[in-house]
């Protein structure tokens, strides 16, 4: 697909001669059998990045617009997982974070269907110099817990006969990838309480393939590979454990890493869907393109997923890679 911007037609031939070409993986699907009738279909994005620069709002209405324009796949809900906006967290003021929540509001008009969502380290708010709109006590998580309509930075929901639990893989701000102590307990508690297949939805990936691959930044000087504790759960053997104690919980979907993985450990898919920004809207992400993923979810407790390029490229490339 070309770029949505109709006067650069051949920016994709220009981007790809000139920095390599992207791609994103195959597709993922369970579903054994192919006259079946999905009864679920979402889109999963992530690492949305909104921000008044970069031409991310036009990107973003790319997006919705790919999203909901295909003519045999439209989803009934969109499942984000985090980093909705660009960043709240460090030293962003109540006033820049106005401003990315005004963006992320008007940018969300354009998608007909609910948003669940859950939280990324960039939606965190340090609650530097707070306004009457952004006070004080909307620090921490409260505040895009309210924008982004979650009735609390963690929780579950049913929908089309599937269960869906979304962590707050940040709970321990400003430490993070790693569940509290209360939060494990909930975990155990929510599941033991369905037998619903599930999907489990955190930003930082629970288990990831490119955690290990992110560049060559996992390399060590003495040519060992030591990934950093906040490029995937710390805590994932526990994690993994509890789900093999319910083999109800299928697949789990993330983001935080801006490139695209997906494996399966003991029954559950791990699926990182790389970044609707791409890299934070300046091109590709270590040859993985904006995208979001298509996910058919069916009644026996499978499923099918598709990576999807929607095809917006950045007008100014500083795209990584090897040189």
């Amino acid at each position: 697909m070309n770029s949505t911007n109709p006067s650069r037609p051949s920016r994709r031939a220009v981007l790809a001669a000139a920095v390599g070409t992207t791609a994103l993986p195959g597709g993922i699907s369970t579903v054994r059998a192919d006259h079946q009738k999905p009864v679920l279909r979402a889109a999963h994005i992530t690492d949305v990045h909104i921000t008044k620069d970069r031409e991310a709002p036009q990107g973003v209405a790319a997006l919705f617009k790919h999203m909901f324009s295909q003519k045999n796949w439209k989803p009934e809900v969109v499942l984000s997982t985090g980093d909705q906006v660009m960043a709240v967290d460090g030293q962003v003021t109540g006033a820049k974070a106005a401003e990315q929540i005004t963006l992320w509001k008007e940018a969300v008009q354009a998608c007909p269907v609910p948003i669940r969502a859950c939280l990324g380290n960039h939606d965190v708010w340090d609650g530097v110099d707070p306004t009457h709109d952004i006070p004080a006590e909307k620090k921490g998580f409260r505040l895009m817990t309210e924008v982004l309509g979650m009735p609390a930075p963690y929780y579950s929901f049913d929908q089309n006969g599937w269960h869906f639990v979304v962590l707050n893989s940040v709970c321990n701000w400003p430490k993070y990838a790693y569940l509290s102590e209360e939060h494990f307990e909930w975990l155990k508690a929510d599941l033991a309480k369905t037998q619903r297949p599930t999907v489990v939805l955190s930003h930082v990936p629970i288990l990831s393939v490119t955690s290990q691959v992110y560049g060559d930044e996992c390399r060590t000087k003495d040519n060992n590979n030591l990934i950093p504790g906040i490029w995937h759960h710390a805590d994932c053997w526990a994690i993994t454990e509890v789900f093999r104690k319910n083999p109800q919980v299928k697949l789990c979907l993330s983001g935080h890493m801006h490139t695209c993985d997906r494996c399966e450990y003991r029954g559950v898919w791990y699926i990182c869907g790389g970044a609707a920004s791409g890299a934070w809207w300046r091109g590709s992400e270590y040859g993985f393109p904006p995208c979001y993923g298509q996910l058919d979810l069916y009644a026996d407790g499978t499923f099918s997923y598709k990576f999807v390029d929607y095809g917006w490229k950045a007008r100014q490339w500083r795209g990584k890679e090897l040189k």
